[in-house]
């Protein structure tokens, strides 16, 4: 059963101070997604290792991420129906005894299909792991504190997944790639640890006795503000994808800016260090520009910092605009929090599954874009068209915000 706390401890924290359970389920996410950053650079660099090329990689990404499509939606089912705590210290327990594995089939010369298969496993406990954490905060926090906490939790995603640990997860891999999957292992560790310390809050049973993907469904696409978030999310992502995808061809030598790997490096840095610092002061923003505002400030400068090195080549310009891409972080500060404020609790684990579901699915379209579009134009048009989507999905949820969030 889920750990309770007396009622009154949450109000006692006031909403100025989180309570000193968000600092576990923070630690815990924290661990989760710089165990992620790491991987995602391990995983290509092992095919490669194990004697495959550009068709095994493709494989092995593929299997990574198609537990997203398959099981996402049942595991909302799950954080549902079982202690959402308990499901987090699972699946990071998954997570830890995969990468063992995984580190053995890279040490002792396996073959892609096996890394292909632990890929599978680690995506399914993704899936489980990531919706049960997503669920839980409101359970950890009070609903006038959600913003502030979803402002830390977003901000170390970002850096952790996309700064530090690939930063961290090259130079492992360089080193010994079976310690990497090692290392990854020892943080899913780190975050099922902290997943136990968690504390939360008393919640009414007010759940039914038969659990359905369809009820999730249903109140995703029946609440308009919370569909179009859904679908406006996985819009952003398309671009943010096809940006990823276009970025480097225009950026690395051979490129029209023919920086090197290390520049380059430096370069994707600057996003990640303005989304620390966004992340970190968006509850004040929000209070600033309400919830409207902030959303239009964060998505236009963000579409703006994705078209910046299609506009020009000037490379003071380009490094602002790459920063920019950091402004990424408000719009997750919003829409998250909505979904949180706005979801029964014991509805929470379906819609959330089925909100990640569209969103994530923004991903592989965001890639396809970047093939298809830079194949008949150039990488640099694509920027471009990126920013374009990125701004047109921004106005879409801007639409269906008001200016301030309702208690």
């Amino acid at each position: 059963m889920t750990t309770s706390a007396p009622a009154a401890a949450p109000a006692a924290a006031g909403p100025s101070r989180l309570p000193r359970s968000f600092q576990w389920l923070w630690a815990s996410a924290g661990s989760a997604t710089f165990a992620d950053g790491i991987y995602q650079v391990a995983l290509p660099i092992a095919a490669l290792q194990l004697g495959g090329g550009p068709a095994a990689v493709a494989t092995v990404y593929t299997a990574a991420r198609l537990p997203w499509a398959l099981t996402a939606l049942h595991a909302g089912v799950l954080v549902d129906r079982f202690d959402r705590r308990m499901i987090m210290v699972l699946a990071n327990v998954v997570r830890t005894l995969t990468l063992l594995c995984g580190a053995a089939v890279v040490m002792f010369g396996g073959n892609v299909l096996a890394l292909a298969a632990i890929a599978f496993v680690l995506g399914v406990a993704e899936t489980a792991g990531d919706t049960a954490m997503h669920s839980i905060t409101p359970r950890v926090v009070t609903k006038d504190q959600l913003e502030r906490a979803n402002s830390r939790m977003q901000a170390t995603e970002l850096v952790t997944r996309f700064l530090v640990g690939p930063a961290v997860g090259g130079l492992v891999a360089g080193l010994a790639l079976g310690f990497s999957f090692g290392a990854v292992a020892l943080l899913y560790t780190a975050a099922a640890i902290s997943a136990i310390k968690l504390v939360t809050r008393n919640e009414p049973s007010s759940a039914p006795a038969k659990f359905s993907v369809r009820e999730g469904l249903a109140f995703l696409f029946t609440r308009r503000r919370l569909a179009v978030y859904a679908l406006g999310v996985g819009l952003v992502n398309a671009g943010y994808a096809a940006f990823q995808t276009a970025l480097p061809i225009v950026a690395l030598q051979g490129g029209p800016l023919g920086l090197t790997a290390a520049q380059y490096g430096l370069l994707i840095g600057a996003s990640g260090v303005s989304g620390l610092v966004l992340g970190l002061c968006a509850p004040t923003l929000v209070r600033w520009l309400g919830n409207r505002g902030t959303l239009l400030v964060g998505q236009g400068v963000l579409a703006l910092g994705i078209a910046t090195a299609g506009l020009t080549l000037s490379l003071p310009l380009v490094v602002l605009g790459i920063a920019g891409t950091g402004f990424l972080v408000l719009g997750s500060v919003i829409t998250v929090s909505y979904r949180q404020r706005a979801v029964p609790d014991h509805l929470l684990g379906r819609v959330t599954a089925a909100y990640r579901l569209l969103a994530f699915g923004g991903l592989p379209l965001g890639s396809a874009l970047a093939g298809g579009l830079g194949a008949i134009t150039s990488p640099r048009v694509v920027l471009i068209a990126a920013g374009a989507l990125v701004l047109v999905a921004g106005l879409g949820m801007a639409a269906v915000t008001p200016a301030q969030e309702e208690s």
